[in-house]
């Protein structure tokens, strides 16, 4: 039987963060990506587990770790420090998706010496793409829908634009991200009468504000230290989905890993792997840190 994870709150600067623990073994923390927390890697979590020391969290600002400090990516990568601290380990393996990252990238030219290797996950910077102009008009449109029609709208633009399928076009229309915001209320209001707590959806409906009007206006400037990057001594990786191909968030990678002369590993799945192929990922993920594992933890 799996064994639930061991829920560690770690104090931090102004919050403390929701941490989870399962497994033993070298430790691989798993940051989750904008406006998701620790249970969008429960498939994944005891995949790892036997051989891992797997630690997942809700970031700062999220869900079970709600604060008021604004968002920067230097605290969101200090937090990552912190929790390692906490849990009283020297050096991780970090798998860093989506926002998260663009945090990836920041362990990597300031932290390098607590990391064993970062893979770093379809990070969408969006500012060395060659349509740069046209994704930004794109991500200002969300910024716009959220200023006028809500965050939950807004949420559900911006899901159009990073969901597979056909049915994510509903939420281009102003009707339709209109009659897919009351649902998600109606099925919100549902948990709370009968007196549950808030499910992983919920948090995620509720972290929407948060990545919206905090977190997004910062990775879309977003711009790499590509000279510590070049300098940093942990091994690491770029990775895309293999259904991700020619995406906003899929590119930069690429673009980058290319300039870099950093490999772009490929997962199985789009951009949210961990859950579409949870047991094809696990086995991906664990052959990229065997592979870094063979170079000593240091970069060739």
């Amino acid at each position: 039987m799996t064994q639930k994870p061991q829920i560690i709150p770690v104090p931090a600067a102004d919050a403390v963060l929701h941490t989870e623990r399962s497994g033993h073994g070298p430790a691989v923390v798993l940051v989750p990506g904008g406006g998701g927390d620790a249970e969008m890697f429960e498939a994944v979590v005891p995949l790892l587990a036997d051989r891992y020391t797997v630690i997942t969290l809700d970031r700062r600002g999220n869900s079970r770790s709600k604060s008021e400090t604004l968002f920067s990516l230097a605290q969101q990568a200090a937090d990552v420090i912190t929790v390692l601290d906490h849990h009283g380990i020297d050096r991780a393996y970090v798998f860093g998706t989506s926002a998260s990252g663009i945090i990836a990238l920041e362990l990597l030219a300031h932290h390098d010496d607590r990391l064993l290797g970062a893979v770093v996950h379809e990070p969408p910077i969006i500012r060395v793409l060659p349509d740069r102009a046209e994704q930004a008009a794109s991500i200002r449109e969300v910024g716009r829908i959220t200023d006028e029609e809500g965050a939950l709208p807004g949420w559900l633009r911006f899901a159009s634009m990073i969901m597979p399928g056909t049915g994510a076009r509903l939420f281009t229309s102003r009707f339709g991200r209109a009659a897919g915001a009351a649902l998600l209320r109606l099925a919100s209001a549902a948990q709370r009468v009968r007196g549950r707590e808030p499910g992983g959806m919920q948090r995620i409906i509720g972290n929407a504000e948060w990545l919206l009007k905090h977190e997004m206006p910062v990775l879309v400037d977003y711009r790499p230290d590509v000279d510590a990057l070049r300098a940093t001594s942990a091994p690491w990786c770029f990775a895309v989905g293999t259904g991700s191909a020619g995406e906003f968030y899929e590119r930069p990678a690429r673009l980058l890993g290319a300039e870099l002369g950093i490999a772009c590993a490929e997962f199985p799945g789009g951009h949210a792997s961990y859950q579409q192929e949870p047991t094809e990922f696990s086995a991906r993920l664990t052959a990229i840190l065997d592979g870094f594992a063979a170079r000593g933890g240091r970069r060739r």
